[in-house]
């Protein structure tokens, strides 16, 4: 999961990968920082990083950068990331859908078997 092919990654801008990476980034640490203070700390420090090589226009040095950036990424990815409940893989996904109409449906035997039942029914 998360994993692109080279062809799909040279698909995007570099900076829509760097954009990725940070947004990326950002929801992981979630994983590692509960409190939300700390996380808006770390998020912080997280945005200083990137904006401190905002301005390179060397295309070398920038893809070199993103690749390191990457691989910090892999590297401190947590092990159980957090997924919220009702988001795909989450624990409430998917739980307790409401059945489709046609299911909900009676056939023409089960109304006749429903009328038969509710003249005998006692009242």
């Amino acid at each position: 999961r998360g994993q692109r092919s080279e062809e799909e990654r040279m698909a995007l801008t570099h900076a829509q990968q760097v954009t990725r990476l940070y947004r990326k980034s950002l929801k992981h640490l979630l994983s590692w920082c509960i409190d939300r203070q700390t996380w808006r700390k770390e998020a912080l420090d997280l945005r200083a990083k990137f904006d401190a090589n905002k301005d390179i226009r060397d295309v070398k040095q920038a893809t070199a950068l993103l690749q390191q950036g990457e691989e910090v990424f892999r590297r401190n990815m947590h092990p159980d990331p957090y997924i919220t409940p009702d988001a795909p893989e989450g624990s409430k996904w998917e739980r307790n859908l409401p059945p489709p109409p046609h299911v909900l449906e009676m056939t023409p035997e089960e109304i006749q078997w429903y009328d038969e039942w509710m003249k005998h029914a006692p009242k």
